[in-house]
């Protein structure tokens, strides 16, 4: 099962240590994972986990479809439409590695994919079939990561070229580039 990372915050850590201790002394025992979960939610001013899992999968929605305002390079127009879906592989090297970026952006940094996924994702952009093409380029690259197995893909902390410097930004993490 693929593990979705669910980032946590408040505007008030003394209002969430308050809500916390009132929350922890009305237990009976000490809360399993699930009741701390909703516990952490509740604190946070959600009605329980699920509402908080929620809250974040609508929030992510949102940016996703608004991520993309970056101008495609002329060397990538004939083989990308106006909405990043990559029509054709391009056979220069160096325009097919450009392509690549365009990919990389899509996964989130901090979250594991199981190897289903990582085919979704890359189909969601892909207008020809090759899907294996691309995921096994995003690795040789290193854009990337993935255990020895294969079960888990990750997005690689990297540089975008100066031209698509903006994609680094598309899905910011703690260490957005190499």
């Amino acid at each position: 099962m693929t593990k979705q990372i669910i980032p946590f915050s408040c505007d008030d850590i003394s209002a969430l240590a308050k809500s916390l201790r009132k929350q922890l002394q009305s237990c009976d025992s000490f809360p399993s994972h699930v009741d701390m979960l909703n516990i952490l939610a509740k604190a946070a001013g959600y009605a329980n986990y699920q509402d908080l899992r929620q809250a974040t999968e609508a929030t992510g929605a949102a940016a996703e479809r608004e991520q993309l305002e970056i101008a495609i390079p002329g060397k990538l127009k004939p083989f990308m439409t106006q909405d990043y879906m990559l029509r054709a592989w391009p056979v220069k090297r160096a325009i097919q590695d450009l392509s690549l970026w365009f990919f990389w952006c899509r996964f989130q940094y901090q979250q594991a994919y199981g190897e289903s996924e990582v085919n979704e994702v890359i189909k969601g952009f892909l207008g020809f079939a090759d899907f294996a093409l691309i995921r096994r380029e995003l690795c040789n690259h290193k854009l990337l990561k993935r255990t020895d197995d294969g079960r888990h893909y990750w997005r690689a902390a990297a540089k975008p070229p100066a031209e698509l410097h903006l994609l680094a930004d598309v899905w910011p993490g703690k260490e957005n580039c190499a």
